[in-house]
């Protein structure tokens, strides 16, 4: 019964997206003239002007701040010069975020109902414009990912899963910002950017590198190749923290990756390479990761694709736990309806063998967290279908709908699955929704649930809030 609405549900999806570009087929037979006069991209020939500055919001003010005001109007203050040329105005600001809320799951064999709590704090040092040190914390939650929480059932239990481990401390930086003298007239290619720490790491949107690792980054952007818009090329070395596809620490592990992307013919290309050398145990693998991304013209929308290919293999020939061989698909294509702000996604994917992402963090799950709700966890509870893509193949369509002029509100409704030929896999077709509202500058609330047919087993469903607070 449950598959047959999901099937009735997406039809009906496909269906009102279609309706809005049936408005666009209808328009044709208008005349040019009143296709120009009544074209939502037509400029306004009303002079606005530009707001002053008392009609502009008031600016977020950090939980502390020392200095150099954060996004305030004004000059600059506190300015002292180094020898290098480089002129500092610092500025210390002190923020978090706090995420909290109950968190229902029916896995179709056991039932669980908890109320999770996670806490990030971060000291955010600027020098200038580019240079910055960040330090962060997260005192709620474990290394291995396990969140502060009450459980209800199955059992009534307290769980403090407090620390006080590093998650971020880094420092990034601009060669030409803090060296200035070696190119005082800005006509040599100085444009390298370099970072050291413990820093995040996103390749390919999370296919091929998800982690935060001690790390070394150096990019040069802006590189002038012909026919080209924007060219960029790093290079990353990972010595501690490197999480492997199963999620887990791996303390022999060292990373070297290779990052690069270029803008040309309005479309922009990536190609990222990552070696992970490791022991015998963990297992050496190879990964590399090509991007398309591309807004084509289809019936008067702005279709906005991106593909993504990823393979990963073992140079040594022998798979582990945490190196396999396998490649991963992922296509996306989105678009707004006529006359609104609203969003149509369509997400698809195909897995071939075992793919294995470079590194992932803990707490993150698979490759497939990108495919829509029914991958994905909210931050504070996991995926409603299991987010591997080994030997799997499947997608999801959704429509997020915005009801204020300022997008402060959103629903996104969304039908998806996962068709899994692995070992003791399990086909799962499923539905999501999600409310999300913005309540003043520091306030974001949203609340959603999940019901996700499952082959041979009973059905599974969920419910998912949170209280997220800025400071």
């Amino acid at each position: 019964m449950l598959k047959n609405l999901i099937f009735i549900g997406a039809a009906s999806l496909i269906a009102f997206g279609a309706g809005f570009a049936n408005e666009s087929l209808a328009a044709d037979n208008k005349s040019d003239t009143e296709k120009l006069e009544n074209s939502p991209s037509r400029y306004s020939d009303k002079v606005k002007g530009l707001k002053e500055q008392q009609d502009l919001p008031p600016r977020p003010v950090p939980l502390i701040e020392f200095w150099q005001d954060y996004v305030n109007e004004g000059p600059y203050e506190h300015e002292f010069e180094l020898p290098t040329g480089m002129v500092v105005s610092p500025g210390l600001i002190v923020y978090g975020n706090l995420s909290t809320g109950l968190e229902h799951s029916d896995t179709g064999t056991e039932s669980t109902t908890e109320w999770v709590t996670t806490l990030n704090l971060f000291a955010n040092l600027t020098l200038s414009g580019t240079e910055r040190i960040l330090l962060g914390v997260s005192p709620l939650t474990r290394r291995t990912g396990s969140k502060t929480r009450y459980t209800f059932e199955p059992t009534s239990d307290w769980h403090g899963e407090t620390g006080a481990r590093l998650t971020a401390a880094f420092f990034e930086g601009e060669l030409s910002e803090m060296f200035p003298r070696l190119d005082w007239d800005g006509r040599r290619p100085l444009d390298y950017q370099i970072s050291f720490g413990r820093q995040g790491v996103v390749s390919q949107g999370g296919i091929l590198i998800n982690d935060s690792m001690d790390s070394i980054a150096i990019t040069r952007s802006t590189i002038p190749f012909t026919g080209t818009n924007f060219a960029r090329i790093g290079g990353f070395v990972g010595v501690n923290n490197v999480h492997r596809s199963n999620n887990m620490d791996d303390n022999e592990a060292e990373l070297y990756a290779i990052f690069s992307a270029v803008e040309a013919g309005h479309a922009t290309y990536e190609l990222d390479l990552a070696y992970v050398d490791s022991d015998t145990a963990g297992g050496d693998q190879f990964n590399v990761g090509a991007s398309f991304i591309h807004p084509f013209i289809i019936l008067e929308h702005d279709v906005d694709t991106t593909i993504r290919v990823a393979n990963s293999s073992t140079p040594g020939g022998a798979e582990t736990a945490a190196a396999t061989d396998g490649s991963l698909l992922y296509t996306s294509f989105s678009f707004a309806p006529k006359k609104t702000d609203d969003i149509v996604y369509i997400n698809a994917f195909g897995g071939i063998n075992n793919y294995a992402t470079a590194s992932r963090m803990m707490g993150t799950g698979g490759p497939l967290s990108i495919v829509g709700l029914l991958f994905a966890g909210n931050g504070l509870a996991g995926a409603p279908i299991n987010n591997f893509s080994n030997k799997a193949w499947g997608g999801s369509v959704g429509y997020q709908m915005f009801f204020s002029d300022a997008l402060r509100r959103n629903l996104i409704l969304e039908l998806g699955g996962k068709s899994d030929n692995s070992a003791g896999g399990v086909d799962r077709f499923g539905a999501a929704v999600r409310y999300s509202q913005a309540l003043g500058q520091h306030v974001f609330f949203e609340v959603g649930g999940y019901a996700v047919d499952q082959e041979s087993t009973d059905n599974a469903y969920g419910i998912r809030t949170k209280l997220n607070i800025v400071f």
